[in-house]
């Protein structure tokens, strides 16, 4: 029979990031780190190409007490001040409009994976878009689920909303339930933000298909891991969220955050999800799931990564001094993604629709991906493979590497 179980046996992961991430580096040693255009992974870099620690952030962190970080949590489901600032920063403004939720978890991929985990059972199906985010596929199959998916983008490069409707029909009409994944604003890979119409319209065509039958439900999970990287201010890019007050009964959004990416500490894995329903009653059996799942599955949170959090947003000097740091680096975001954006447009090169966040991603034939790769490995060039195209993490990349970056790779791959 073997050591694994049945579930288990075919488990294999490879991982293309770190991948990659690893012969960017063994390039940077042979050829000299100048030599070497790094756009591999998805964490903030400086213009100097150090890693983004920021001081509003670490000042706080190295002054809790140590008693802030050692214990246990207060609670599995996360520190009761952590819950509340978590869930008033996600929200803002929408807060008092819905029943609200929450738990902390690993990470904002612990909010994934739980959710998929409490919406649906094994051989039933997710749904998400077909350029994404590789370990919604790996955190499905942990959990036993089959994977469908949406095309992202129609033919005028907008949210594809027909799609979406097209293929959660189909899963409404043979198991009653649908979860689709919507990862917004600043979509990994491409960088897209829908607009609120598009945000209107993915409500409505919830509750329509809801409405089909009465134990029908349509559960939406949000991933919100880039929001504080939006252009525009902390209202406006939370401004979609007033589309769900024509949210259904029926229906339930999950909002996934994390705050590796708000506060560029990933190694503190504190993250959580923020829920919303136009009824407590869903609130209320979420809720109860996910207490046994943050019991059964991770036990505890880091206290220390919640209480930083929560330190600094219950502080207004504090919160003040972090989004202004942040922001420094939203506006270096919209200057590398303008001069890679405007050469494209220069050199014709194909991408997709780009607003605002860590990534561009080229449009590459999904057949032609892996000798294109190879083609920009040999000029030390080192980006990643996805679905569809190949990602461009221009968060990780200088400006003045990112000059002349869409012209060398249009004569390099055509």
């Amino acid at each position: 029979m073997g050591i694994l179980a049945k579930r288990s046996k075919d488990k294999n992961i490879i991982d293309t990031v770190f991948t990659m991430v690893k012969k960017a580096k063994d390039a940077k040693i042979k050829y000299g780190e100048e030599n070497v255009t790094d756009v591999t992974i998805g964490a903030l870099f400086d213009e100097n190409g150090k890693f983004v620690i920021l001081d509003s952030v670490s000042s706080v962190y190295k002054n809790l007490p140590n008693m802030d970080i050692a214990p246990y949590a207060e609670s599995f489901i996360g520190n009761p001040d952590f819950l509340k600032e978590m869930k008033s920063w996600v929200l803002g403004e929408h807060e008092n409009k819905y029943c609200v939720g929450g738990i902390a978890t690993p990470g904002g991929s612990g909010s994934v994976s739980s959710t998929m985990k409490n919406i649906l059972d094994p051989e039933e199906v997710l749904l998400i878009p077909n350029i994404g985010w590789g370990p919604y596929k790996i955190m499905a199959q942990e959990h036993g689920l089959k994977v469908a998916t949406y095309d992202l983008f129609d033919e005028y490069d907008k949210f594809n909303l027909k799609s979406f409707e097209l293929e959660a029909s189909k899963i409404m009409e043979n198991q009653g339930k649908v979860l689709a994944i919507i990862n917004d604003p600043c979509h990994n890979p491409t960088g897209y933000t829908m607009e609120k119409s598009e945000w209107e319209e993915v409500v409505e065509i919830m509750n329509n298909l809801s409405s089909k039958k009465e134990d029908n439900t349509f559960i939406l999970l949000d991933d919100i891991a880039y929001i504080d990287y939006a252009v525009g201010g902390y209202e406006k890019s939370r401004s979609y969220m007033g589309a769900f007050e024509k949210l259904s009964n029926k229906n339930l959004v999950v909002f996934s955050f994390s705050c590796s990416k708000s506060l560029t500490e990933y190694g503190l894995r504190a993250g959580g999800s923020v829920f919303i329903s136009n009824s407590q009653e869903n609130i209320d059996d979420y809720m109860r799931a996910n207490e046994f799942t943050c019991r059964g599955v991770w036990s505890n949170v880091p206290r220390g990564g919640m209480k930083l959090f929560s330190t600094i947003q219950s502080n207004e000097e504090l919160k003040n001094n972090l989004v202004k740091e942040r922001n420094k680096y939203v506006k270096i975001l919209e200057k590398r993604s303008e001069i890679f954006m405007n050469e494209s447009k220069d050199q014709g090169l194909e991408v997709y629709p780009y607003k605002e966040g860590f990534f561009i991603t080229l449009k590459v034939k999904t057949e032609e991906v892996k000798e294109k790769l190879e083609l920009l490995n040999k000029e030390n060039i080192y980006p990643i493979q996805v679905a569809h195209g190949i990602r461009l993490a221009i968060c990780g990349c200088p400006s003045q590497k990112i000059n002349g970056l869409a012209k060398r790779i249009k004569e390099i791959i055509g």
